[in-house]
C-alpha cells in the first residue's frame, strides 16, 4: 500500500546558550532525525484493491511504451497479509538527513523496536525510479527486513524528499549510497563489521556503482536489476528521452559513454563480493536477459554468484515476494560475520 509521506518536525540540537544550533560536520554526518509517522494497518480489502490499482496503472505504463504486460495480477493472501502486519508493527522508522557532497540528502532508517543493546547488521537498501517517482515511503515493504534482525538505511538521493541538490542517475549520488555508511557507524546500534546492500531497478545499478567506489559490505542482493543501460536505451527510449538525457551530465556528448559507466554489465570484475541476482522473467521495466548475461559474465570472472528467476513474475516479484524476502535474508544471514561487541 503507498501512504503519503507526512514530515513531522525536525529535531533541533541547541547550542550553550539556547540559540539554534546550526548543522555542521563532513560528509557522512548525520544532521536530523525524525519520527515517521506511525505505522497505520490497512484493511485487507484496502491493500488488495492498492495491488489492483497499481497493477492497472503498470499495464498502462507499458502499453505507453508499446509493451506488453503479460504478468498476473498477484498480490498476499490473508494470512501474509497479517503476518506482514505483524512484523511492520515490530519495526521503528525514522527519516534522518545527513551530509553527502556537502548536501542535505534525506533518507530513512528501520530497526526493531526491541533490539535492545545489541549491534545489529545493516542493510543499505538503495531505491528505484529518478527524483519523486520511486521517493520511498515510511512503510514500503523492505522495511520488513528490520523484522528479521537488520538496521534497514536508504537514501531518497540528492534533491528529493527537501534534499538539496539534482540527482544524476548513477553519478554523483552514488555518494548518497557511500555516505550512509558513516552515519551508521555514528548511531552506536550498528555492527559496521556486517553491511549487506541491497538494490532494486535503478537501485541495482547505485548499489554495484557504489561497490566499484569503495563502499565494503559483506553481499549484495539486487532485483530487476539495471545491468546494461546501452541496452536498455535501444529497448525503451523513452528513458532516454524522459530521464536519462536530463539527469546525467554531458549526456548529450558523452552519453554512450556515461551508459556504460553506469552498467555494470561492462565490468563484473569489480564485483568482488557474493552477489545474489533475482528478476521476475515477465519484467517489462527491465529485461531478465540482462540479470542472466551479467550471470554469465560473473561466471567468466569466477565471481560467486546466485541467480533466481521467477518465470512470469513482474518487476517487483510480487508474485514471489515471500520466497524473494527468504533468499535476501539467508544471503545475508549466510555471509554475515560474527557480531562486534557492543561499547561500554
Amino acid at each position: 500500500m503507498r501512504l503519503a509521506l507526512a514530515l513531522g518536525l525536525p529535531i533541533i540540537v541547541l547550542g550553550a546558550r539556547g540559540a539554534a544550533a546550526q548543522p555542521a560536520g563532513g560528509d557522512g554526518t548525520l544532521l536530523e532525525q525524525t519520527p515517521c509517522p506511525a505505522y497505520a494497518a490497512p484493511q485487507y480489502e484496502e491493500a488488495v484493491a492498492s495491488a489492483k490499482q497499481f497493477y492497472g496503472e503498470e499495464v498502462t505504463a507499458a502499453r505507453r511504451e508499446g509493451i506488453t504486460m503479460r504478468t498476473p495480477l498477484a498480490y498476499a493472501t490473508p494470512e501474509e497479509f497479517q503476518q506482514g502486519v505483524k512484523i511492520s508493527q515490530s519495526v521503528t522508522c525514522t527519516r534522518i538527513v545527513y551530509r553527502s557532497d556537502g548536501l542535505k540528502v534525506a533518507g530513512l532508517m528501520w530497526r526493531p523496536k526491541d533490539q535492545g543493546a545489541t549491534r545489529l547488521p545493516l542493510i543499505i537498501f538503495t531505491r528505484g525510479g529518478n527524483r519523486d517517482y520511486g521517493k520511498i515511503p515510511p512503510w514500503h515493504g523492505f522495511h520488513r527486513l528490520a523484522g528479521e534482525g537488520f538496521v534497514v538505511m536508504a537514501s531518497q538521493y540528492r534533491g528529493v524528499d527537501g534534499g538539496e541538490g539534482v540527482e544524476e542517475f548513477g553519478g554523483a549520488d552514488v555518494d548518497d549510497v557511500r555516505n550512509l555508511v558513516p552515519v551508521a557507524a555514528s548511531l552506536g546500534f550498528v555492527d559496521t563489521g556486517n553491511v549487506f546492500l541491497l538494490g532494486w531497478s535503478r537501485g541495482a545499478m547505485e548499489a554495484l556503482l557504489a561497490l566499484k567506489q569503495g563502499l565494503h559490505a559483506n553481499a549484495i542482493a539486487i532485483g530487476g536489476g539495471l545491468l546494461d543501460l546501452v541496452a536498455e536505451a535501444k529497448r525503451r527510449p523513452t528513458l532516454v528521452t524522459n530521464v536519462w538525457s536530463t539527469l546525467i551530465p554531458q549526456f548529450a556528448s558523452r552519453g554512450d559513454e556515461a551508459l556504460r559507466e553506469r552498467s555494470a554489465m561492462y565490468w563484473p570484475e569489480a564485483v568482488t563480493i557474493p552477489i545474489l541476482i533475482l528478476h521476475g522473467g515477465g519484467d517489462w521495466r527491465a529485461s531478465p536477459l540482462e540479470s542472466m548475461s551479467f550471470a554469465q559474465k560473473l561466471h567468466t570472472a569466477g565471481r560467486v554468484y546466485e541467480l533466481v528467476v521467477y518465470a512470469n513474475d513482474d518487476h517487483a516479484i510480487s508474485a514471489n515476494r515471500v520466497d524473494r524476502n527468504r533468499r535476501i535474508v539467508e544471503w545475508f544471514r549466510t555471509h554475515r560475520r560474527p557480531a562486534a561487541e557492543p561499547s561500554r
